[in-house]
């Protein structure tokens, strides 16, 4: 799935900032992504994605030990 990005201005829903990068997928919907706060249209769906992290059961605790799951801006 390819994106075009764009700069269209659109308000952030998070901090109501417009340095936010519009992209829109051949697929027929679009993500918003704020270049100031962070925001991510698409987060809940990555958090779905990462939720099974993959711990073995004979290691309570393990989760503490694991490092943040990268999560980086989108580059069109």
């Amino acid at each position: 799935m390819d994106a075009e990005g764009r700069r269209e201005h659109s308000p952030c829903p998070e901090c109501g900032s417009r340095d936010t990068i519009t992209y829109h997928y051949v697929e027929g919907f679009s993500e918003l992504e704020c270049r100031a706060c962070g925001y991510r249209s698409d987060a809940e769906e990555l958090s779905a994605l990462q939720r099974y992290t993959g711990d073995l059961l004979e290691s309570p605790g393990a989760e503490a030990d694991l490092p943040p799951v990268p999560m980086s801006p989108i580059e069109a």
